[in-house]
C-alpha cells in the first residue's frame, strides 16, 4: 500500500529545522532557508507557538526556539534556554522599573547578548543592542560570569584574555587588579559598571543565572550614569533584578524537570 506524505507536516518540520540551524530568525529568512512560502512559515510558526515549540521575541520580530524542542531534537542550545525563559522576564522587570535589561551569554571571549528589553524600556537610551559583544572584564554581565563560572574555567578565560590583543582585556595582564576585581564582585554577588570607555553614558549591575550548578548566563539592568550613580543604581535595582534572576531559575528549572519526564514516558511507552 502507497501511503503519501503529508506536505503541511513536512514543510513544518523543514521551518523548525531550520530554526534549529540558526537559534532564531525572521520569518523572511526562514521563508528563505526552508523553501516554504512566507504565508505558509506564518501560519505554522503560528501552529508551533501555539504547541509550545516557538516563541516570538520580545526584542524584536524574530522567532526563536522555546524548551519543549529539548524533547524533540538535541540540537536545542543553552543560549536558547535563557532566552526563551528570560526574555519574558526581563520585559516584566522592565515594567516595574522603567530601565533596559538584558541577557547574555558567553560566547568565546565575549559576553553577547541574546535578548534586551530596550525597545520597550521609558528610560533607555540606545537601540539595536541584540547581538552586542561586552568585554568580560569590562562589563557587568562580564564580570558577573567570569567571577561565578566554576575555578577551572575561570583560570583558563583569565589566560587566555591575557593573550588576547583586544585593548579591552588587557586587564587581565595585571594579575593583582583582575584578581582583586572578581574577588569584589564575587564578595558583593553581582557585577556592576559605572560608565566605562565603551558606554561612559551608563552604569549597570549583573546577575548570574544558574541551573542547578551549571552558569548559563547573566541577567543585567541598565541606568543612565549621569541621572543615577552606582550606590543608587545597586539600591534600586538589585533586589528586583534578584527576584527576576530567582524567577528565571525557578522557570529554568521546572521546564528542564518537565522536559526530563516527557522523554521518560517516551522511552518507557517504546520499550
Amino acid at each position: 500500500m502507497s501511503i503519501r506524505p503529508v506536505q503541511s507536516f513536512a514543510r513544518g518540520l523543514a521551518v523548525l529545522s531550520v530554526l534549529n540551524r540558526y537559534g532564531s530568525a525572521t520569518a523572511l529568512q526562514l521563508a528563505r532557508e526552508s523553501g516554504v512560502p512566507r504565508p505558509t512559515v506564518y501560519r505554522l510558526l503560528q501552529t508551533l507557538m501555539d504547541e509550545g515549540y516557538v516563541r516570538r521575541g520580545t526584542a524584536d520580530d524574530r522567532f526563536h526556539l522555546r524548551l519543549r524542542v529539548r524533547g524533540l531534537s538535541e540540537g536545542f542550545e543553552d543560549e536558547q534556554w535563557i532566552s526563551a525563559i528570560a526574555g519574558p522576564a526581563l520585559a516584566e522587570l522592565t515594567g516595574r522599573i522603567s530601565w533596559p535589561c538584558d541577557v547574555s551569554t558567553l560566547d568565546g571571549l565575549k559576553m553577547v547578548i541574546h535578548e534586551t528589553t530596550h525597545r520597550i524600556a521609558p528610560l533607555s537610551i540606545d537601540r539595536n543592542m541584540v547581538g552586542r559583544e561586552m568585554p568580560l572584564l569590562g562589563s557587568s554581565s562580564g564580570l558577573a560570569y567570569i567571577a561565578f563560572a566554576p575555578k577551572l574555567q575561570r583560570d583558563a578565560l583569565l589566560e587566555l584574555l591575557a593573550a588576547s590583543p583586544d585593548p579591552h582585556d588587557a586587564l587581565a595582564r595585571d594579575t593583582v587588579k583582575s584578581n582583586r576585581l572578581i574577588a569584589a564582585t564575587r564578595r558583593q554577588g553581582y557585577g556592576l559598571r559605572q560608565g566605562g570607555a565603551l558606554w561612559p553614558h551608563t552604569g549597570s549591575i549583573a546577575l548570574p543565572v544558574r541551573v542547578g550548578r551549571r552558569l548559563l548566563g547573566c541577567i543585567n539592568t541598565v541606568w543612565m550614569a549621569r541621572a543615577i550613580s552606582a550606590v543608587d543604581g545597586v539600591d534600586r535595582c538589585l533586589q528586583p533584578l534578584r527576584e527576576t534572576r530567582d524567577l528565571i531559575e525557578k522557570r529554568l528549572n521546572d521546564e528542564s524537570a518537565r522536559a526530563c519526564g516527557q522523554l521518560s514516558q517516551q522511552s518507557t511507552a517504546v520499550i
